[in-house]
């Protein structure tokens, strides 16, 4: 396929070229929706980019720079949807896309992506699969199956009754787990636990194409990467329950992989174009200049895809820590995947690193901070990113036409969790109100003087003798003074806990529970993060 072909498919009469003539022979191996302005950097080469136009406007003065990061990239040409977004291409951008043979074309309005993405893919299929299509070698189930009409579960059905054993498909990117039979049962569990464990004894086969055998928890599994994307393998997984497979299954193996490969591919396309809208959605929400006849055109949009806008939400953001770039995108689409499959909620993504969730006020479950952290913490483990250290901020309910307000909020509460809590967490803008009323710049030598009168004593003594005296006179206080309650909260001994207040009274020369000296110790252990 080539940019010169896709400007002939039935889904182009309406559409044109605008620039780039003497690139039209650039190959075309995939197609791929931009739902963010620098999205440009997770393009993978040979593929056709397509946009609203809507993630370019934060662009618009440099568009011509915009056109040389797709050419590093290695895209093929860039589609554009005109009118509803940016009514004309800058001249300079087109000017740009001339000089380097790159081929931009005007995409008509009506037409959906997944008219351009399921023909370009489809001939790669075709190109790819070549001969390996013949079913006198790859068996008369697999050689009927097509990438345009069969869902994934087709497929996995047609090789697992092929192998005469079951299969299983990953893609923790894209929130898949499939099996065939599609059932669950603990075979299939042991199985995905066997791969995911080391120290079973494994070996290689056919080496070329990356075959392993994996043999323990009385079961033996044949796996293989259909494809690396962003820090993340998707994997074909084969339990060899029934029996060993042969030199001619392995062929099976070669060319489904193609196809599952291919499929994902299709079906990540389809979930881009809804994440585009979503994305477009939130970036206006958050926008506090959004007026009134552009939130009633956003709704309208929104609606003419099956969706609906409640009154009141809750904003959410998550952002991930230390994490390298390659792998945060892949770890922001499988959390939107996962929080796509949650009800009525609505997700983004700001700067690829913090992902934008819009909670509906009744939706009791994500609303309370312990059951989301769950929620979190179970999509990361589902991709195998247990050991992913992120944090959230959670806003108050907020009216959707002024949904700026609870990101900033979330943000906020993002913020100051990460400054004063080194293992992430959730944190909650209702719980910050204390702090935003002492972390101004200019009250800071006098809360530093406050704690360090108060605490500096014990604060050094835990610093010296690695003991932590300040965190069990936090949880003695909130105890109201209770031995057994506080050592029930630490785990500790009750008689440990004497011995330390013990050891404070005397390191402060004061007794704690004097009405007159709780209220300050209270006061200065909430301070102590702004200090520390």
């Amino acid at each position: 396929m080539t940019i010169g072909k896709v400007l002939a498919l039935p889904a182009m009469q309406e559409g044109r070229l605008l620039a780039g003539e003497k690139g039209l022979d650039r190959i075309v191996k995939t197609a791929t929706v931009l739902d963010a302005p620098d999205a440009v950097r997770w393009l993978r080469g040979e593929e056709l980019a397509l946009t609203s136009t809507y993630p370019l406007l934060q662009l618009r003065h440099t568009l011509d720079h915009f056109v040389q990061e797709l050419v590093e990239h290695g895209a093929s040409g860039l589609g554009l949807k005109l009118n509803r977004y940016m009514k004309r291409v800058p001249q300079k951008m087109i000017d740009c896309a001339n000089a380097l043979d790159f081929p931009i074309i005007v995409v008509p309005e009506d037409v959906a992506w997944v008219e351009i993405i399921t023909p370009v893919m489809s001939n790669y299929f075709e190109a790819r699969a070549g001969s390996a299509s013949h079913s006198e070698r790859f068996g008369e189930r697999l050689g009927k199956v097509s990438l345009v009409d069969s869902t994934l579960q087709d497929l996995l059905d047609e090789l697992h009754a092929l192998l005469a054993n079951p299969v299983i498909v990953t893609s923790p990117m894209d929130g898949l787990l499939l099996s065939a039979p599609d059932e669950p049962n603990a075979e299939i569990a042991d199985a995905r636990a066997l791969m995911e464990e080391d120290g079973w004894p494994s070996e290689a086969i056919r080496s070329q194409e990356t075959f392993i055998r994996r043999t323990g928890r009385q079961t033996s599994i044949v796996f293989t990467s259909y494809e690396q994307s962003n820090g993340m393998s998707g994997t074909l997984v084969v339990v060899e329950r029934n029996r060993r497979l042969t030199d001619k299954d392995f062929d099976h193996l070669g060319y489904a992989k193609v196809l599952i490969s291919l499929k994902v591919r299709q079906i990540r396309a389809d979930q881009s174009s809804i994440f585009e809208r979503q994305n477009e959605l939130v970036l206006s929400l958050i926008d506090r200049s959004l007026g009134t006849q552009t939130y009633a055109a956003l709704t309208a949009r929104y609606g003419a895809i099956g969706k609906h806008l409640y009154a009141r939400y809750v904003g959410i953001v998550v952002a991930f820590h230390d994490t390298a770039a390659d792998r945060l995108l892949g770890l922001s689409n499988a959390l939107r995947v996962h929080f796509s499959k949650h009800g009525e909620t609505i997700t983004g993504v700001i700067a690829n690193n913090r992902v934008v969730v819009m909670v509906p006020e009744n939706d009791e479950l994500l609303c309370q901070p312990e059951l989301f952290k769950e929620q979190v913490d179970e999509g990361l483990r589902r991709i195998g990113a247990n050991d992913v250290l992120w944090s959230a901020g959670v806003s108050q309910v907020t009216a959707v036409e002024h949904f700026y307000r609870a990101y900033e909020q979330a943000v906020q509460a993002l913020e100051h969790g990460r400054s004063t809590s080194r293992t992430g967490g959730v944190f909650l803008y209702d719980d910050t109100g204390f702090y935003r009323l002492f972390s101004k710049s200019s009250m800071q030598p006098d809360v530093n003087r406050f704690v360090n009168e108060w605490l500096g004593t014990l604060i050094e003594h835990d610093k010296r003798h690695r003991v932590d005296l300040i965190d069990t006179f936090r949880v003695f206080l909130d105890a109201n003074g209770n031995y057994r309650e506080t050592a029930r909260v630490l785990n500790l001994h009750h008689n440990t806990v004497r011995y330390r207040i013990a050891q404070i009274t005397e390191l402060t020369g004061r007794k704690a529970l004097q009405p007159k000296l709780r209220l300050h110790y209270h006061l200065a252990l909430k301070l102590l993060p702004l200090v520390s």
